[in-house]
């Protein structure tokens, strides 16, 4: 797929190994501002090791990743800076048990990005107010549901304002009635053009809300195409057979 714009990220033959296993192999791949990325495939197809190495917290073994121009694969790149513009959501909601859902949301930014606690409190207060959950900001992390941890934890990274937004396999852990409150907020944040690059096993979403999925299989890109083109005329053997057993 070819575009006359800047990637805001650009994965250039990436790879990540461990011991004698290559996790990641040889993937190169551009995601630009405002796309929404799905990737997909079977388990230990490499794709959350990819997701992770795109904000370090997997160290890649080799190739580049540039994130608006920086490669953050550098020894001299200032990763914390760049993990600030990139919020991660991950299967486990990792909330700060012991703190509030307000200090949750208002820590990363009073202590990274230097705002004030009044400042930190009204954009938190914002991102609730979207997510349905502003009378929950007092409570804590174990007096809510799994589905509003994880539209917490959605929250949290927002906060941040971050110009990507990672998502690895967000609702895997959510009782199935929960799943449609998590995909309502991301189908929001879509609809506003925010970048994301989501790890999922849902394909009727990811068909939904794409513009872009790639498949993986064996640490490897086998695939990459548009929603409609990827569901209705995979080209490649091992996609059809992954399909065949999903849908």
């Amino acid at each position: 797929m070819t575009t006359d714009k800047t990637p805001l990220i650009r994965v250039l033959d990436l790879e990540k190994k461990f011991d004698n296993i290559n996790a990641i192999n040889n993937v190169s791949l551009d995601v630009y501002e405002g796309d929404v990325l799905f990737v997909v495939g079977p388990s230990g197809s490499g794709k959350s090791t990819f997701l992770r190495c795109l904000n370090r917290l997997e160290k890649p073994t080799g190739g580049k990743i540039l994130f608006d121009g920086v490669d953050i694969c550098s020894p001299n790149c200032d990763i914390d800076i760049h993990r600030q513009k990139m919020g991660m959501v991950f299967q486990q909601f990792n909330l700060f048990p012991h703190m509030s859902i307000m200090k949750n949301l208002i820590i990363g930014p009073m202590r990274l990005q230097k705002k004030s606690r009044e400042e930190a409190e009204a954009l938190a207060c914002d991102y609730l107010k979207r997510v349905g959950l502003l009378d929950r900001k007092h409570d804590y992390p174990n007096q809510l549901s799994g589905g509003q941890k994880q539209r917490i934890a959605i929250c949290r990274a927002l906060c941040m304002g971050p110009q990507v937004m990672l998502f690895d396999e967000p609702t895997s852990a959510l009782d199935p009635e929960m799943v449609g409150e998590v995909l309502s907020v991301m189908r929001e944040l879509a609809e506003e053009k925010m970048t994301m690059v989501v790890v999922t096993h849902e394909m009727n979403f990811a068909k939904e809300i794409a513009n872009r999925i790639i498949f993986m299989a064996e640490g490897e890109i086998v695939e990459e195409n548009s929603p409609e083109e990827f569901f209705l005329n995979p080209k490649s053997d091992r996609l059809k057979a992954f399909l065949g057993k999903v849908l």
